[in-house]
């Protein structure tokens, strides 16, 4: 009978550590999945202002081109009144 007590003794041991590896297991793979979740919301928020940033330059350089345009038009008119 002290046999049958060891015997149980060291199953439930061996189940407890096996129970305590699968937590922490567990925990390990909800961690990581939670890492990669922000790091994609992370991408994803540096693709947005990547956008924004070129769509400003972009709005920044059609007015740019713009005035360029205007003074190129004003030169022009300058010259053909000086002719």
């Amino acid at each position: 009978m002290d046999e049958k007590k060891n015997n149980h003794s060291i199953h439930s041991e061996q189940e407890v550590q096996v129970s305590y590896s699968l937590k922490l297991a567990l925990i390990g793979g909800l961690l990581a999945t939670l890492g990669d979740a922000i790091s994609a919301y992370a991408a994803g928020l540096a693709i947005d202002e990547f956008l924004q940033e070129t769509e400003e330059q972009n709005d920044k350089d059609r007015k740019l081109e713009e005035r360029l345009e205007a003074i190129e038009r004003k030169l022009d008119a300058f010259q053909n009144g000086t002719e």
